[in-house]
């Protein structure tokens, strides 16, 4: 499928979604197999399945930053070698290999302390802290393959709703990233950022610490860049239902989520559950000028499709608490990993 997957849990998806498994068609019809006929069992399509995927798969060399696909191959490789060659044909199936990767294991740091482990909500002066505006005027640079502003709206201030992303930049890694490396590029996207961290997050943050028993003062480590999402509607596309420990993050830091467009108009927010594995999710109805507070490393979350004409925006980042938190950690086979400014 020519995917570029920088996560366990991003392959897992890829693998069981509808492009890989159509791509496998295709090649059993370029192949001459027929596809008019009466359907498949499941045994014959998970011999299907592991012909024309999962070898194939061990067969390719990765290259950066296909880190999945590495893992995913020492992973094969390993279960091929402790099993005979006929358990490993019948184990080769797409259910096994989406899930053949290990859970990243996290430091050895204390527990983040329990106040900072419940969900909550704070506002910010968008007048002071014009992010949105920000987001405007980084989104109006002539950039290929990111999206542009309607020609009508140029000649006037344009709507945040109103910009016109390519279809890819919600899901494919690759689209993601140049996004994140123009957010970092962009001085007073970031600076607008870092006043916004420095006068309303952290001040949060110490507020619900007092009367935590701490030994000395906390120290804080931001997330930078922060991270830009823009998701087009009217769509399909959705977020993956995920825990941010997938993705190489630690238990000892804070997701903050701040939309940047109106959920009148876009009518699609965060999904969170209130504690991990309790499945109780529920929206987050904020707007601009609100942001939320969540434990996203272990309390699973998602963003559904937008059904709307609008382009839903928002930037979230996460805030490391030392000593819960060690900043010079790294999750083993994640290569997209954000940096960090101590506060």
């Amino acid at each position: 499928c020519h995917e570029t997957l920088s996560s366990p849990l991003r392959m897992a998806e890829h693998l069981r979604g509808a492009r890989h498994c159509e791509a496998v068609l295709r090649r059993h019809r370029r192949r001459g197999g027929r596809c008019d006929g009466p359907q498949p069992g499941e045994a014959e399509a998970a011999m299907l399945f592991d012909e024309l995927s999962t070898q194939r798969i061990v067969r390719v060399r990765p290259e950066p930053p296909d880190v999945a696909l590495a893992l995913v191959q020492r992973e094969l490789s390993r279960a091929n070698a402790a099993a005979a060659p006929e358990a490993a044909a019948a184990a080769s199936t797409a259910a096994p290999l989406s899930s053949a990767l290990p859970a990243p294991a996290l430091p050895d740091c204390s527990a983040l302390p329990a106040c900072l482990k419940t969900e909550a909500s704070l506002r910010f002066d968008t007048r002071a802290h014009d992010l949105r505006g920000a987001a405007v005027r980084l989104l109006a640079k002539p950039r290929r393959g990111i999206g542009s502003f309607p020609a009508a709206s140029r000649s006037g201030a344009p709507e945040l709703e109103d910009f016109a992303p390519h279809g890819d930049v919600f899901r494919r890694f690759k689209v993601q990233q140049a996004l994140y490396r123009e957010v970092g590029k962009d001085a007073p996207f970031l600076a607008a950022y870092e006043r916004l961290v420095r006068d309303v997050i952290l001040p949060h943050l110490r507020s619900r610490l007092e009367g935590a028993e701490e030994e000395g003062e906390p120290e804080f480590h931001y997330q930078f860049p922060p991270t830009l999402r823009v998701q087009p509607g009217p769509s399909h596309e959705h977020g993956p239902l995920h825990a941010d420990k997938d993705y190489g993050h630690q238990a000892g830091e804070v997701n903050f989520w701040l939309p940047l467009t109106s959920l009148e108009r876009t009518r699609t927010t965060l999904h969170v559950e209130t504690s991990p594995g309790r499945g109780d999710f529920h929206p987050l109805l904020l707007d601009y000028g609100d942001a939320a507070a969540f434990h996203g490393c272990l309390c699973r979350h998602h963003a559904p499709a937008n059904p709307t004409p609008f382009t839903r925006v928002s930037i979230d980042f996460r805030v490391g608490v030392s000593p819960h938190f060690d900043p010079g950690w790294r999750a083993e086979g994640v290569k997209a990993l954000h940096g960090w400014r101590k506060a």
